[in-house]
């Protein structure tokens, strides 16, 4: 896609000095822009979208701020600002909706609607019209002049449809609440479409997830798990031996069969119970080969969170074919807060980790690297933009990585006193 409007642009520092005013145009193209002035020998500025900070607009002007702290205004559109301002945002959404991994799984359909979206606190975040696309695990909301979102229904706590408001109410783990209406005679095959796909969701996760892992266990119990552990969300043992004493053992077993990940986690386990602990399993969603597994550990009174995702195919003890042992890699996460006491804050940062974890596939580069490591990878815009994942590696505190136990625990030890000291 290739699109050129007329315009006035002006460049400035944070300082609001003018570096750049000239008359000229924008040209769109689908991963940015490029802005020159009048003149075939005007080359212009090249403006990638991975390079914008802040997108907004304000009456016929519209603004941008780059990661650079460089400040842009775009004006003197004329009769065409409305124009201009619905293609560059429709070419920006669909930027963000790859670049942001709001695409889960392949697209189911299609409709055109209203949404409004309210914080936890009830307050208005924004509305207005929208194309929804569904996805075989997500529902993106795409306005026609504000960015993108996504409903992820992995994190979906609760929802339901009025069929006298003909309006879907949407309830995020995270306490976002989310009203689609307007949808006129495309409701009840949307309705269908979201029930399907919720419901198909589930189906995948008991019939070719859970049941091969835990042949043993039936149907309803497989399902009680799978609301809980819906994209490899974790679920605490507590959780877990209120469904079946049983299924929580086998849970343990298939987690420590690996006496040296034992051995290691001994140290954690000294700091917590079963409230505490938690674990995921899925099936690979990048090769859909095996399975990955994932154990999670909050000790509130060292003020961190520690997870683990255990390599797949070998282990500490090495293998009967002679392979070289991987190490189990424990990141450890503080937990952040303005006020209070960390045992408060635990369940947001549980919630923080499974965002990343899930809608990122399990990638764990994106946690802790720094950003320049990162430059070249499809995370690189994420670790800037997704709030959980920022402020999960804003909270990066260290890694647990010996292959010898007594060394890792030492590792750990060294860790978790240092996040307790600076809580």
């Amino acid at each position: 896609m290739q699109v050129s409007f007329s315009l006035k642009y002006r460049k400035s520092n944070f300082s609001n000095r003018v570096l750049i005013e000239k008359e000229g145009e924008i040209i769109i193209y689908d991963k940015g822009f490029r802005l020159k002035g009048k003149g075939a020998t005007d080359k212009g500025e090249l403006i990638n979208f991975y390079d914008i900070k802040e997108f907004y607009y304000k009456d016929d002007q519209l603004f941008f701020i780059t990661f650079g702290r460089e400040k842009y205004t775009l004006n003197n559109l004329g009769t065409l600002f409305d124009e201009f301002l619905a293609t560059i945002y429709k070419v920006r959404n669909e930027f963000l909706l790859d670049a942001l991994f709001m695409k889960q799984g392949s697209l189911k359909g299609e409709f055109e609607g209203y949404f409004d979206r309210f914080s936890k606190f009830n307050k208005p975040i924004n509305k207005g019209k929208c194309r929804i696309r569904l996805y075989e695990q997500s529902m993106t909301i795409i306005p026609e002049t504000q960015d993108v979102f996504s409903i992820n229904f992995n994190f979906i706590n609760f929802h339901e449809f009025d069929e006298d408001e003909y309006q879907l109410k949407v309830v995020m783990d995270d306490g976002v609440n989310i009203f689609v209406s307007q949808l006129g005679n495309d409701f009840e095959f949307f309705q269908e479409k979201i029930i399907n796909l919720i419901g198909g969701m589930y189906g995948r996760i008991v019939n070719d997830d859970l049941k091969e892992v835990f042949c043993e266990f039936d149907s309803g119990t497989l399902l009680k798990l799978a609301y809980k552990m819906r994209g490899g969300k974790s679920v605490s043992l507590k959780d877990i031996l209120k469904m079946d004493k049983d299924l929580a053992q086998n849970v343990l077993d298939l987690f420590f069969e690996d006496e040296g990940l034992a051995d290691k986690y001994s140290a954690l386990d000294e700091l917590t119970d079963e409230y505490s602990k938690f674990f995921g399993v899925l099936r690979d969603p990048v090769t859909k080969d095996g399975f990955i597994r994932w154990i999670m550990y909050t000790i509130p009174s060292n003020n961190v969170v520690a997870f683990t995702i255990l390599p797949k195919g070998s282990s500490d003890e090495g293998s009967s074919d002679g392979a070289e042992p991987r190490p189990h890699d424990t990141y450890f996460f503080r937990i952040i807060m303005e006020k209070g006491v960390p045992s408060e804050k635990v369940e947001d940062k549980v919630l923080e980790i499974d965002q990343t974890l899930v809608t990122l596939r399990f990638a764990k580069d994106p946690c802790y690297k720094d950003k320049r490591e990162l430059k070249n990878s499809p995370f690189k815009y994420a670790i800037r933009k997704l709030p959980f994942l920022r402020i999960l590696r804003k909270s990066y505190v260290g890694r647990a990585h010996a292959l010898d136990p007594k060394e890792w625990k030492k590792q750990a030890k060294e860790i978790m006193e240092k996040s307790k000291l600076n809580s």
